[in-house]
């Protein structure tokens, strides 16, 4: 004969704890879904930059950033010619295959004080998409009296070096 098995109360509370799981999981996990898909998430703004000294009065710093930004001159005061190169090549390694010139720069301008200038303000980030750094970045070209030695840095604009720096004057405005 076979013995009969019973299903004590233990185990049937514990079958129909797990089947309502089961079901208010198939029931939630939409709802879920929707909450995500709602939701931003996103992350502080950066610029990350390179300074290189190619000569004396001879600066280019790339720059690669995924909000606007501002290029800072500290401790020096005089004239200073800008440019800004979107794509090239550094060393035989490409840069800018994914990014977007960041907003117009006054090719001369005059730093007034050895305190932080802004030099240029970028009204746009340098990514158009996702990829490596160096595919996102742009040069900028800085020559000024080689007999100055003025330390350049680049910051977003919601950092508190960008909110009290002084601007620098643009070389025309100078003459009026």
């Amino acid at each position: 004969m076979k013995k009969e098995t019973k299903m004590g109360i233990k185990k049937k509370i514990l079958l129909g704890w797990l089947a309502f799981e089961a079901i208010s999981l198939c029931i939630a996990l939409p709802a879920v879904a929707q909450i995500v898909d709602r939701i931003i998430f996103s992350t502080a703004p950066r610029a990350v930059h390179v300074v290189t000294s190619l000569a004396p009065g001879m600066t280019e710093i790339i720059v690669a950033s995924d909000a606007p930004f501002i290029v800072l001159s500290e401790g020096a005061v005089g004239e200073m010619s800008l440019a800004l190169t979107v794509s090239g090549t550094i060393n035989g390694t490409a840069f800018g295959a994914q990014a977007q010139h960041p907003g117009k720069i006054q090719s001369c301008v005059m730093s007034t004080a050895t305190l932080a200038t802004v030099l240029y303000t970028a009204t746009r980030k340098t990514a158009t998409n996702k990829g490596a750094v160096i595919g996102q970045a742009v040069m900028i070209h800085i020559k000024y009296d080689p007999a100055l030695a003025p330390k350049f840095v680049v910051k977003t604009l919601n950092q508190p070096e960008a909110k009290t720096a002084i601007p620098a004057v643009v070389c025309n405005s100078l003459n009026s």
